[in-house]
């Protein structure tokens, strides 16, 4: 892992979860494809699987999303810190994921004219899962009283409080 200090990135709209693969998938969501594939090659595309850590640390009824891994070959180590509410899809994912996850980018985006499905609901936003992806080993769900003050984890809530 990168020796250089971790660079927060929280601009992106929240965590998404898909579960029809053979391993789970979870997914930071992007309003933007462009931006999302370039923050993909910068960052996650040079982190070895077996280095990338993913925490959610949950707080009341909220978690953090918390996922870093770096690079040493890169020099780039940026992480991704967002808080969300805890959610139905979250908990599924918490109890089934089976100790490794696929980790890729989502696109989360309002269709310019909603779309009427086969069944009469109305689809108002789409999602696109991007293809890269990388696989995760290092999952952890822990409760933010049972984080040390040393972590990274720690620190980073810190850092990124409102």
């Amino acid at each position: 892992m990168s020796s250089k200090p971790i660079t927060w990135f929280k601009d992106f709209l929240g965590v998404g979860y898909r579960y029809h693969d053979v391993y789970m998938n979870v997914f930071p969501l992007f309003a933007e494809k462009m931006p999302a594939f370039k923050l993909w090659k910068k960052t996650i595309d040079w982190w070895p699987d077996d280095k990338i850590k993913l925490a959610f640390v949950e707080e009341g009824d909220d978690y953090w999303f918390i996922l870093y891994g770096g690079s040493e070959y890169k020099g780039d180590n940026t992480g991704f810190v967002k808080k969300v509410p805890v959610s139905e899809n979250y908990s599924r994912f918490k109890a089934g994921f089976e100790k490794k996850a696929t980790l890729r980018f989502g696109i989360y985006k309002e269709l310019p004219k909603p779309k009427v499905e086969r069944d009469g609901s109305v689809k108002k936003f789409d999602l696109e899962v991007l293809k890269r992806s990388k696989y995760v080993y290092d999952i952890n769900f822990v409760k933010i009283a049972d984080l040390a003050p040393d972590s990274v984890e720690w620190k980073c809530i810190q850092e990124n409080r409102q």
